[in-house]
Protein backbone atom coordinates (compact mmCIF):
# COMPACT_ATOMS: atom_id res chain seq x y z
CA UNK A 1 0.00 0.00 0.00
CA UNK A 2 0.87 3.48 -0.74
CA UNK A 3 2.44 5.15 2.28
CA UNK A 4 2.11 9.21 3.00
CA UNK A 5 5.67 10.56 3.58
CA UNK A 6 5.92 12.74 6.49
CA UNK A 7 2.42 12.78 7.69
CA UNK A 8 2.13 13.70 11.68
CA UNK A 9 0.24 11.04 13.40
CA UNK A 10 -2.25 12.84 14.75
CA UNK A 11 -3.38 14.53 11.59
CA UNK A 12 -4.11 11.04 9.65
CA UNK A 13 -7.11 10.69 10.63
CA UNK A 14 -8.63 14.08 9.37
CA UNK A 15 -5.79 13.77 5.79
CA UNK A 16 -7.57 10.62 5.04
CA UNK A 17 -11.13 12.36 5.34
CA UNK A 18 -10.53 15.28 3.96
CA UNK A 19 -8.97 13.17 0.91
CA UNK A 20 -11.77 10.91 0.51
CA UNK A 21 -14.24 13.87 0.32
CA UNK A 22 -11.70 15.16 -2.73
CA UNK A 23 -12.07 11.75 -4.17
CA UNK A 24 -15.74 11.57 -4.06
CA UNK A 25 -16.10 15.01 -5.62
CA UNK A 26 -17.17 16.53 -2.06
CA UNK A 27 -14.28 18.67 -1.11
CA UNK A 28 -14.83 22.11 -0.65
CA UNK A 29 -12.49 24.51 -2.10
CA UNK A 30 -11.57 27.12 0.04
CA UNK A 31 -10.05 25.44 3.18
CA UNK A 32 -8.93 27.32 7.05
CA UNK A 33 -6.74 25.28 8.94
CA UNK A 34 -6.57 27.35 12.19
CA UNK A 35 -4.48 25.90 15.06
CA UNK A 36 -1.55 26.42 17.87
CA UNK A 37 1.78 27.15 16.40
CA UNK A 38 3.83 24.44 15.93
CA UNK A 39 1.35 21.44 15.67
CA UNK A 40 1.90 20.98 12.23
CA UNK A 41 -0.91 23.07 10.74
CA UNK A 42 2.05 23.98 7.68
CA UNK A 43 2.62 20.35 7.09
CA UNK A 44 -1.12 19.51 6.72
CA UNK A 45 -1.22 21.67 4.39
CA UNK A 46 1.42 20.83 1.89
CA UNK A 47 0.47 17.46 2.38
CA UNK A 48 -3.34 18.16 1.47
CA UNK A 49 -1.84 20.70 -1.96
CA UNK A 50 0.39 18.04 -3.05
CA UNK A 51 -1.95 15.49 -2.96
CA UNK A 52 -4.92 17.98 -4.82
CA UNK A 53 -1.86 17.92 -7.44
CA UNK A 54 -0.97 14.78 -8.29
CA UNK A 55 -2.69 12.95 -11.22
CA UNK A 56 -3.35 9.71 -9.60
CA UNK A 57 -4.22 10.59 -5.59
CA UNK A 58 -5.83 7.85 -3.01
CA UNK A 59 -6.32 8.57 0.39
CA UNK A 60 -2.57 7.56 1.01
CA UNK A 61 -1.30 10.31 -0.75
CA UNK A 62 0.03 11.32 -3.77
CA UNK A 63 1.33 8.61 -6.35
CA UNK A 64 5.00 10.29 -6.58
CA UNK A 65 5.27 9.22 -9.67
CA UNK A 66 3.17 11.37 -12.60
CA UNK A 67 4.67 14.35 -14.22
CA UNK A 68 2.45 16.41 -11.82
CA UNK A 69 4.68 14.77 -8.48
CA UNK A 70 7.71 15.07 -10.60
CA UNK A 71 7.60 18.67 -10.96
CA UNK A 72 6.39 19.45 -7.34
CA UNK A 73 9.19 17.32 -6.30
CA UNK A 74 11.11 19.19 -8.58
CA UNK A 75 9.89 22.60 -6.80
CA UNK A 76 8.71 24.10 -9.82
CA UNK A 77 4.92 23.11 -10.49
CA UNK A 78 3.40 25.67 -12.57
CA UNK A 79 0.14 25.11 -10.81
CA UNK A 80 0.80 25.44 -6.83
CA UNK A 81 1.50 28.73 -5.45
CA UNK A 82 2.27 29.75 -1.79
CA UNK A 83 1.96 33.09 -0.71
CA UNK A 84 3.89 34.44 1.89
CA UNK A 85 5.30 37.68 3.45
CA UNK A 86 7.65 38.67 5.96
CA UNK A 87 5.34 40.95 7.97
CA UNK A 88 1.77 41.65 6.35
CA UNK A 89 0.30 39.98 3.35
CA UNK A 90 -0.54 42.87 1.15
CA UNK A 91 -3.25 43.45 -1.40
CA UNK A 92 -0.39 43.26 -4.00
CA UNK A 93 1.13 40.01 -2.98
CA UNK A 94 -3.01 38.47 -3.16
CA UNK A 95 -3.64 39.89 -6.23
CA UNK A 96 -0.36 38.59 -7.94
CA UNK A 97 -1.79 34.90 -6.26
CA UNK A 98 -5.13 35.18 -7.68
CA UNK A 99 -3.77 36.16 -11.04
CA UNK A 100 -1.98 32.95 -11.09
CA UNK A 101 -4.97 30.97 -10.29
CA UNK A 102 -7.15 32.50 -13.72
CA UNK A 103 -7.34 30.57 -16.18
CA UNK A 104 -7.05 26.93 -17.13
CA UNK A 105 -4.50 24.74 -15.02
CA UNK A 106 -1.16 24.54 -17.00
CA UNK A 107 -1.16 20.54 -16.09
CA UNK A 108 -4.80 20.18 -17.03
CA UNK A 109 -5.15 19.51 -13.11
CA UNK A 110 -5.97 21.26 -9.95
CA UNK A 111 -4.56 24.69 -9.01
CA UNK A 112 -3.83 25.29 -5.64
CA UNK A 113 -2.91 28.37 -3.79
CA UNK A 114 -1.52 28.18 0.00
CA UNK A 115 -1.76 31.06 2.27
CA UNK A 116 0.65 29.99 5.33
CA UNK A 117 -0.25 32.82 7.57
CA UNK A 118 -3.43 34.51 6.30
CA UNK A 119 -3.93 36.09 9.82
CA UNK A 120 -1.45 38.67 8.62
CA UNK A 121 -3.31 39.48 5.61
CA UNK A 122 -4.58 43.30 5.68
CA UNK A 123 -7.92 44.33 5.20
CA UNK A 124 -7.41 45.27 1.69
CA UNK A 125 -5.48 41.94 0.84
CA UNK A 126 -8.53 40.17 2.59
CA UNK A 127 -10.77 41.98 0.66
CA UNK A 128 -9.17 40.88 -2.54
CA UNK A 129 -9.44 37.33 -1.62
CA UNK A 130 -12.77 37.26 -1.35
CA UNK A 131 -14.04 37.08 -4.97
CA UNK A 132 -11.86 34.14 -5.80
CA UNK A 133 -12.81 32.53 -2.69
CA UNK A 134 -17.29 33.05 -3.14
CA UNK A 135 -16.32 32.69 -7.25
CA UNK A 136 -13.45 30.58 -7.15
CA UNK A 137 -12.18 29.24 -10.85
CA UNK A 138 -12.35 25.45 -12.31
CA UNK A 139 -10.58 23.23 -10.38
CA UNK A 140 -9.25 26.15 -7.93
CA UNK A 141 -8.56 25.15 -4.49
CA UNK A 142 -7.46 27.85 -1.77
CA UNK A 143 -5.50 26.19 1.65
CA UNK A 144 -5.36 28.81 4.42
CA UNK A 145 -3.82 28.35 7.60
CA UNK A 146 -3.88 30.52 11.00
CA UNK A 147 -2.56 30.83 14.68
CA UNK A 148 -5.30 33.57 15.14
CA UNK A 149 -8.34 32.56 13.79
CA UNK A 150 -9.96 36.04 15.53
CA UNK A 151 -7.80 38.13 13.23
CA UNK A 152 -9.20 36.77 10.42
CA UNK A 153 -11.99 38.92 9.16
CA UNK A 154 -15.57 37.61 9.14
CA UNK A 155 -16.00 37.86 5.64
CA UNK A 156 -13.03 35.26 4.92
CA UNK A 157 -14.36 32.94 7.84
CA UNK A 158 -17.40 32.99 6.35
CA UNK A 159 -16.77 31.57 3.04
CA UNK A 160 -14.00 28.81 4.29
CA UNK A 161 -14.88 25.17 5.67
CA UNK A 162 -12.91 25.67 8.90
CA UNK A 163 -10.93 22.73 10.58
CA UNK A 164 -9.91 23.98 14.04
CA UNK A 165 -6.94 21.39 15.16
CA UNK A 166 -5.84 20.76 18.17
CA UNK A 167 -2.70 19.80 19.80
CA UNK A 168 -1.62 16.10 19.97
CA UNK A 169 -1.84 14.20 22.97
CA UNK A 170 1.36 13.96 25.16
CA UNK A 171 2.24 10.69 24.27
CA UNK A 172 1.58 11.67 20.76
CA UNK A 173 4.00 14.72 21.22
CA UNK A 174 6.73 12.13 23.36
CA UNK A 175 6.51 9.63 20.81
CA UNK A 176 7.34 11.77 18.00
CA UNK A 177 10.31 13.93 19.68
CA UNK A 178 11.65 10.58 20.51
CA UNK A 179 11.53 9.22 17.17
CA UNK A 180 13.55 12.05 15.78
CA UNK A 181 16.32 11.38 18.24
CA UNK A 182 14.97 13.51 21.60
CA UNK A 183 16.18 11.41 24.18
CA UNK A 184 14.74 13.77 27.48
CA UNK A 185 11.09 13.99 25.91
CA UNK A 186 8.96 14.83 28.49
CA UNK A 187 5.52 16.75 29.86
CA UNK A 188 7.70 19.04 31.18
CA UNK A 189 9.75 19.75 27.82
CA UNK A 190 6.35 19.58 25.93
CA UNK A 191 4.41 22.23 28.50
CA UNK A 192 7.75 24.60 28.19
CA UNK A 193 6.61 25.19 24.62
CA UNK A 194 2.85 25.15 24.85
CA UNK A 195 2.56 21.47 24.04
CA UNK A 196 3.04 21.91 20.63
CA UNK A 197 6.00 19.21 20.07
CA UNK A 198 7.14 21.11 16.50
CA UNK A 199 8.36 23.79 18.40
CA UNK A 200 10.01 22.09 20.72
CA UNK A 201 12.24 20.24 17.43
CA UNK A 202 12.47 23.48 16.25
CA UNK A 203 14.24 25.01 19.87
CA UNK A 204 16.13 21.63 20.15
CA UNK A 205 17.42 22.39 16.24
CA UNK A 206 19.01 25.74 17.29
CA UNK A 207 16.09 27.15 15.78
CA UNK A 208 15.67 29.41 19.12
CA UNK A 209 18.81 31.45 20.65
CA UNK A 210 17.41 30.57 24.30
CA UNK A 211 16.15 26.51 24.69
CA UNK A 212 14.34 25.36 27.69
CA UNK A 213 17.38 22.99 28.21
CA UNK A 214 19.24 26.48 28.92
CA UNK A 215 16.99 27.40 31.16
CA UNK A 216 16.61 24.59 32.89
CA UNK A 217 20.51 24.03 33.34
CA UNK A 218 20.96 27.81 34.60
CA UNK A 219 17.93 27.47 37.12
CA UNK A 220 19.03 24.11 38.81
CA UNK A 221 22.85 25.95 38.81
CA UNK A 222 20.92 29.02 41.07
CA UNK A 223 19.51 26.25 42.90
CA UNK A 224 22.69 24.94 43.88
CA UNK A 225 24.82 28.31 43.12
CA UNK A 226 25.80 31.10 45.47
CA UNK A 227 22.21 33.25 46.15
CA UNK A 228 23.58 37.22 44.92
CA UNK A 229 25.66 36.26 42.28
CA UNK A 230 24.44 33.44 40.45
CA UNK A 231 20.87 34.90 40.51
CA UNK A 232 22.78 38.40 38.96
CA UNK A 233 24.39 36.35 36.77
CA UNK A 234 21.12 34.69 34.97
CA UNK A 235 19.01 38.01 35.22
CA UNK A 236 21.46 39.65 32.94
CA UNK A 237 21.93 36.39 31.13
CA UNK A 238 18.55 35.46 30.59
CA UNK A 239 16.85 39.90 30.22
CA UNK A 240 16.34 39.30 26.63
CA UNK A 241 14.27 36.22 26.87
CA UNK A 242 12.75 37.65 30.04
CA UNK A 243 9.05 37.23 29.90
CA UNK A 244 10.08 33.45 28.43
CA UNK A 245 12.18 32.95 31.55
CA UNK A 246 9.20 34.40 33.91
CA UNK A 247 6.32 31.90 32.51
CA UNK A 248 8.99 29.15 32.61
CA UNK A 249 9.37 29.57 36.66
CA UNK A 250 5.61 30.32 36.75
CA UNK A 251 5.09 27.02 35.54
CA UNK A 252 7.85 25.44 37.73
CA UNK A 253 6.13 27.18 40.83
CA UNK A 254 2.39 25.85 39.85
CA UNK A 255 3.66 22.38 39.96
CA UNK A 256 5.40 22.72 43.09
CA UNK A 257 2.38 24.52 44.74
CA UNK A 258 -0.15 21.59 43.40
CA UNK A 259 2.28 18.52 44.78
CA UNK A 260 3.26 20.48 47.97
CA UNK A 261 0.61 23.04 48.74
CA UNK A 262 3.07 25.34 50.68
CA UNK A 263 2.33 29.07 51.48
CA UNK A 264 5.88 29.84 49.37
CA UNK A 265 5.11 28.02 46.57
CA UNK A 266 1.98 30.34 45.84
CA UNK A 267 3.93 33.11 47.00
CA UNK A 268 6.38 32.51 44.39
CA UNK A 269 3.18 31.42 41.86
CA UNK A 270 2.26 34.98 42.63
CA UNK A 271 5.19 36.51 41.94
CA UNK A 272 5.63 35.31 38.68
CA UNK A 273 2.29 36.27 37.00
CA UNK A 274 2.98 39.81 38.20
CA UNK A 275 6.67 39.60 36.82
CA UNK A 276 5.05 38.45 33.12
CA UNK A 277 2.51 41.45 33.96
CA UNK A 278 5.66 43.99 34.45
CA UNK A 279 7.75 42.71 31.84
CA UNK A 280 5.18 43.62 28.95
CA UNK A 281 6.02 47.64 30.06
CA UNK A 282 8.03 49.18 27.53
CA UNK A 283 10.96 50.57 28.97
CA UNK A 284 11.12 48.00 32.49
CA UNK A 285 14.53 46.83 33.82
CA UNK A 286 14.79 43.36 33.09
CA UNK A 287 17.26 42.03 34.58
CA UNK A 288 16.27 43.86 37.83
CA UNK A 289 12.59 42.25 37.17
CA UNK A 290 14.66 38.97 36.39
CA UNK A 291 16.57 39.66 39.56
CA UNK A 292 13.72 39.82 42.04
CA UNK A 293 12.10 36.89 40.64
CA UNK A 294 15.00 34.38 40.48
CA UNK A 295 15.49 35.60 44.34
CA UNK A 296 12.05 34.07 45.15
CA UNK A 297 13.00 30.54 44.28
CA UNK A 298 16.45 31.06 46.41
CA UNK A 299 14.90 31.01 49.58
Amino acid sequence: MRQLRNMLPWFSNIYTGLMQRYLDAKLHHGLLLSGPRGIGKYQLAQSLSFTLLCKQPSVNGPCEACQSCHLRQAGNHPDFHILESEKQLGVDKIREGIAKLSGTAQMSGNKVLLIPDAHTMTEAAANALLKTLEEPTDNTYLVLITDSMNKLMPTILSRCEKHILALPSTQESVNYLASKGVEDASEALLKAYGGAPLRVEEALKGGDDFSYRDFTDGFQALLAGSPDFQAQTLANKWQDSAIQVAQWCQQIAQQDYIQKQQPSDFTRYSACIEAVKTLQHPGVNKSMVLFGLLKQFQR
